[in-house]
């Protein structure tokens, strides 16, 4: 099993800013909206909480133990540009993966699906434009 030491600091900056930045996608797919942003941010931490303590795979329980829920400076602002930036950091998240410990990228994707799932249950349910938004991390995965 793979743990963070398997990993630089920059691939580890790189997977962990996937993972937050697919919550941000979904959680921005209907607009942002402030208060339903917050319970979707709270639902995913509670998903990343609960994955740091339960999920069999050290990978994923080390990057789960070690994400916070902030804002990335680095992603554009225009909702178009936020979600191209978002799809590229995912897919490179992925290959990293899938190259350094191929064997932990089916947990690697059930965590960040996980994440962005947990974002779009959290307020009324999954709704057409979270969908979409999760389709598209999806698809973006190795």
């Amino acid at each position: 099993m793979a743990t963070k030491s398997d990993f630089t600091a920059e691939q580890w900056s790189s997977m962990a800013f996937a993972v937050e930045d697919s919550m941000m996608l979904v959680s921005v797919a209907n607009g942002p909206h402030f208060f339903e942003s917050m319970g979707e941010a709270t639902a995913s931490a509670r998903y990343m909480a609960d994955q740091a303590k339960t999920n069999d795979s050290t990978l994923v329980r080390d990057l789960a133990t070690g994400l916070g829920m902030h804002r990335d400076k680095t992603l554009p602002r225009d909702l178009d540009a936020m979600e191209s930036a978002v799809l590229a950091r995912v897919a490179e998240a992925s290959k990293i993966v899938a190259d350094v410990a191929p064997d932990e990228l089916p947990a690697f994707k059930t965590f960040l699906l996980g994440v962005a799932n947990a974002a779009a249950q959290a307020k009324n349910g999954v709704d057409e434009n979270e969908q979409a938004a999760i389709d598209k991390i999806e698809g973006a995965l190795v």
